[in-house]
């Protein structure tokens, strides 16, 4: 009989292990010389070049057109694929650019930006020397609650284009601005709570503590520091990063809601009844200017509105006004045209000028009470009741600030600091709060 040979199965498995070896080689080398995916590269920069090129003869025409044009201050965001939604997209001035591109890419300081998710795009990019940054926020419409922190334009923050907060929307007319900012950006949450942008360019308003203004009393100056801000609170940081902060509209008001005390920012709708006060503060009071409080409470229930509101606290926290942001917010008025030293004409005074003819002058009212005593779009900045701030004097005395309604502007101004003790309980001192922005 013949003999049938075959392999050895040592043979065999040596055989499949250099196939597979083989094999892996052949795969590998396909992967890094894939034709495809070296075509889609080449396509992909090749068409951001071109776009790249037209921008350029862009920036060149508005150059040429307006010779104070900025090419630092041309942004334009994305473009969401629709033929005629181009105003302010990258989409107006590349008008090549294909959809599926015009919503991975944005102008930026006149230079085109990658803002999309791709890694592998990104690293085609950087061979081409094409920056990669992140996807500027959308456009917050007027009464549109933002459900993240943006701006009215959806451009990058400044001083001139306020930050609006997750769970606030603007209730103004945002479309003057920037050019009519001294008005007062105005923003409510979703409980009416309102606040007032006061903007920091750096040039006429700078964030510091000004000790020009006058004391109505003996204050000592050299003595004033700030009380412990909340944790996570250093205003510096929200001034550099955004420009500006916001600060209550209103003087606080009561407001009890399913048992628990909370301040609010609101047009209260009654001031506190002298002849029947008995101390205690519960559903009747709600609604009342929230007058007769001492320091401290006025600082916990100023921090403790963030969470009573039900405030995103990752983006937002609240805090009583600080000296500083008072100071800052008197500079602000006087580069509108507003006394600070003598608020006779713009204040609730015993000789309140303009608003001679407000029945009621001269004696405390609610907050909101008149037109006549609101500067910037901000109720009350001067006189009505004292306002604490968050400035500590000694170890037991607190400044208050805003003046008084039974002084004159002159001699009781809003810009004027006291110092009054901390226990300190009248009719004539509230409080108002400041919203710190993370």
């Amino acid at each position: 009989m013949k003999e049938i040979k075959g392999i050895s199965l040592i043979v065999l498995v040596i055989t499949i292990v250099v196939i597979i070896i083989l094999a892996g080689a052949v795969i590998l080398s396909l992967a890094n010389n894939n034709p495809i995916a070296s075509a889609n590269e080449a396509t992909f920069e090749s068409n951001v070049a071109s776009y790249n090129s037209e921008l350029a003869l862009v920036i060149s025409k508005e150059y040429l057109q307006d010779n104070l044009f900025s090419p630092s201050a041309f942004n334009k965001g994305v473009w969401d694929g629709t033929g005629g939604n181009v105003t302010g997209t990258i989409k107006q001035y590349i008008t090549s650019i294909t959809p599926e591109d015009g919503a991975k890419f944005e102008i930026q300081s006149g230079k085109i930006v990658y803002v999309g998710i791709d890694e592998t795009e990104e690293n085609w990019l950087t061979n081409i020397g094409i920056l990669c940054g992140t996807k500027t926020p959308p456009v917050i419409e007027v009464n549109v609650i933002a459900t993240e922190n943006s701006t009215v334009t959806g451009q990058a923050t400044t001083y001139d284009n306020p930050i609006i907060p997750k769970g606030f929307k603007a209730i103004n007319n945002v479309t003057t601005w920037p050019t009519d900012w001294n008005t007062g950006l105005v923003i409510e949450d979703e409980s009416g709570n309102q606040f007032v942008w006061v903007p920091i360019d750096g040039i006429n308003i700078v964030y510091e503590k000004d000790f020009t203004y006058p004391a109505w009393y003996m204050v000592n100056f050299s003595n004033i520091t700030e009380d412990i801000l909340p944790q996570g609170v250093v205003e510096e940081d929200q001034i550099t990063k955004y420009g500006g902060f916001y600060i209550a509209r209103y003087e606080s008001m009561f407001d009890y809601n399913d048992g628990n005390m909370r301040a609010a920012s609101k047009k209260s709708i009654d001031k506190e009844d002298t002849t029947s006060w008995s101390g205690a503060r519960d559903s009747a009071h709600t609604g009342y200017l929230w007058n007769y409080i001492d320091y401290t409470d006025a600082k916990i229930y100023a921090e403790s509105m963030c969470e009573s509101y039900g405030y995103d606290s990752s983006k937002i926290l609240t805090h009583l006004i600080t000296g500083t942001e008072w100071d800052v917010t008197m500079k602000w008025l006087q580069n509108s045209g507003k006394s600070v030293t003598n608020s006779t004409t713009w204040g609730n005074h015993t000789d309140s000028a303009e608003s001679a003819n407000v029945e009621g002058h001269g004696s405390i009212q609610i907050s909101g009470f008149s037109e006549y005593w609101k500067s910037n779009n901000i109720y009350d900045l001067a006189g009505n009741v004292w306002e604490w701030t968050n400035e500590k004097c000694a170890s037991n005395e607190f400044i208050v600030r805003s003046g008084k309604y039974n002084y004159g502007g002159i001699e009781c101004s809003s810009a004027f600091r006291n110092n009054v003790i901390s226990s300190y309980l009248a009719i004539d001192t509230s409080f108002r709060l400041s919203l710190y922005i993370k």
